[in-house]
């Protein structure tokens, strides 16, 4: 009995002692509190340019998706995004109206194979019917992919061949450029650098449209491919036709300061030039479309974007192939997982990251840093631009 009742004491002291030992009420808030402070609190800026460096794009990706205040909270848009406003037709006066048109008739009449490219050519039998039946073009498409340009280690020796080798949106790519080099040849040197470089922005444009769209399963990502070769079609209207342009061409500049510099210049944009062109040469409408409203996501929130469904997928995608041909042509990327989605650095990708997830498009990101698709696109890059 003595001994049972001591047991029963040792256990009563050992419970007095865990009771005294436990944290206070206001200790065990704290502790609450700092837990919650250190899994929740958001990565700065600063931080998640430091993951990319060290973690990869991928992570990046994710920091900057967490970079505000508290969860869902819109981030700051860049202050060139902000002061940028982009002239649409309905905005232009008289005298700014007068100079598109103006610029649009100095433009040599389009060649045959361009209005078909515009109409279709999306098979690689409809496109290698098109070029052979003219011997200067079949002549200036080889002499191109066998240039130094290219760098092919192994020469391509006719149509066909670059169709198999190149694919089907890349040779339509290269039928354009031709056929625009036939019509300019007596370009000053400058203009002729600066349409090199539209014209390889526009080539990768077109490439990475069709590759994109194959890759996200969307349906016709031939028509994507055409549209994003054709976006750039005011560009060479005004190297052509405004004195000073080739100076918005030149290596480094963005696609934000570009427009500034057009709109200041002549009171349009190639996107306005590019559809006025269209509409001269009697191109399809929805090309002429895809042109005037191919700025939307530069600097138009995803929630306001006013498109929708299969229009709306179209009009991101090949905005996206855009910056990503220009990132090519004027700023040297040679890795696509370097592509700064979504950077407040990169006005011209910033709202792309919420655009390609309000259309259904949110694989994309993701797609840009997959190691398979990484190899086919680095393998596009190198091709395009050696």
């Amino acid at each position: 009995m003595i001994f049972e009742i001591g047991v029963l004491a040792i256990i009563v002291i050992l419970l007095a002692l865990l009771w005294l030992r436990r944290p206070s009420a206001s200790r065990r808030a704290a502790t609450a509190k700092t837990a919650h402070k250190t899994t929740t609190s958001p990565m700065n800026p600063a931080a998640a340019q430091r993951a990319m460096a060290s973690a990869g794009a991928a992570e990046a990706a994710s920091a900057a998706s967490a970079s505000a205040d508290e969860p869902g909270a819109p981030r700051e848009t860049p202050a060139p995004l902000l002061a940028l406003r982009i002239i649409t037709r309905d905005d232009l006066d008289a005298g700014a109206q007068a100079q598109v048109e103006a610029i649009c008739r100095a433009m040599p009449e389009p060649h045959p194979v361009q209005k078909h490219m515009a109409g279709g050519l999306d098979t690689p039998e409809e496109l290698l019917d098109a070029v052979v039946t003219d011997a200067g073009l079949t002549a200036a498409i080889l002499r191109t992919v066998n240039s130094a340009a290219f760098a092919l280690a192994t020469p391509i020796t006719s149509v066909q061949h670059a169709i198999n080798y190149l694919g089907v949106g890349m040779v339509k790519g290269l039928v354009a450029q031709s056929v625009v080099a036939e019509n300019t040849l007596e370009g000053t040197p400058e203009q002729q650098a600066a349409l090199a470089r539209v014209w390889r922005s526009a080539c990768s444009a077109s490439a990475f449209a069709q590759l994109l769209g194959q890759e996200l399963g969307l349906s016709r990502p031939s028509v994507l491919s055409t549209k994003s070769l054709f976006f750039n079609l005011g560009d060479v209207a005004l190297v052509l036709g405004v004195d000073g342009a080739t100076q918005w061409y030149e290596e480094g500049i963005s696609i934000v300061a570009r427009i500034e510099a057009q709109q200041a210049a002549c009171g349009a944009n190639t996107a306005i030039v590019g559809a006025e062109l269209a509409r001269l040469w009697k191109l399809p409408p929805d090309l002429v479309a895809a042109i005037e409203t191919g700025f939307l996501p530069l600097n138009t929130p995803a929630a306001e974007h006013p498109m929708s469904g299969e229009e709306r997928q179209a009009n991101i995608i090949v905005f996206l192939a855009g910056r990503i041909g220009d990132r090519i042509s004027y700023r040297a990327l040679r890795d696509i997982a370097e592509l700064p989605l979504g950077s407040e650095d990169e006005p011209g990708l910033f709202f792309l990251p919420e655009h390609l997830s309000s259309a259904g498009l949110g694989r994309a990101p993701g797609l840009l840093q997959s190691p398979a698709f990484r190899r086919k696109a680095n393998k596009l890059i190198s091709t395009l631009a050696p």
